[in-house]
């Protein structure tokens, strides 16, 4: 059976093109590459913030450093203004990259540069 390999409809044979996309069909969908770790159950969390906003800046903060974050925003929307809940947005991390995690977010929150000493930043500037 063709298969769509950009929406993963699959049609009759006969058919050479998807209707939606209207890329060519092929014999076979390629298989998904599987993330390296899904967040679940095994994963902790490491801060909770009042907005997503926040927990998405410490995201990217761990994930330049290589630390797989997720965030899962708790915040529940009953009518048109939200229920601001203190502890709604939650940044997971795997359990044995936490105390690594806790360090970069601490070092972060006391103003320290968070990038390791042997990262390069860019060119630097020389005065003249």
């Amino acid at each position: 059976m063709p298969w769509c390999p950009q929406c993963g409809a699959e049609y009759r044979e006969g058919f050479s093109r998807c209707s939606e996309c209207g890329v060519a069909l092929v014999d076979a969908l390629p298989s998904k590459p599987q993330r390296p770790a899904e967040p679940g159950p095994e994963w902790v969390e490491i801060a909770s913030y009042t907005t997503a906003e926040e927990a998405r800046l410490a995201q990217g903060l761990l994930q330049e450093q290589d630390i797989p974050a997720e965030v899962i925003d708790k915040h529940v929307v009953l009518n048109p203004f939200p229920q601001v809940d203190e502890a709604g947005v939650l940044l997971l991390v795997p359990p044995e990259q936490a105390e690594q995690a806790d360090a970069v977010l601490a070092r972060a929150e006391a103003g320290e540069d968070a990038l390791p000493e042997d990262a390069d930043t860019g060119p630097e500037k020389s005065e003249g």
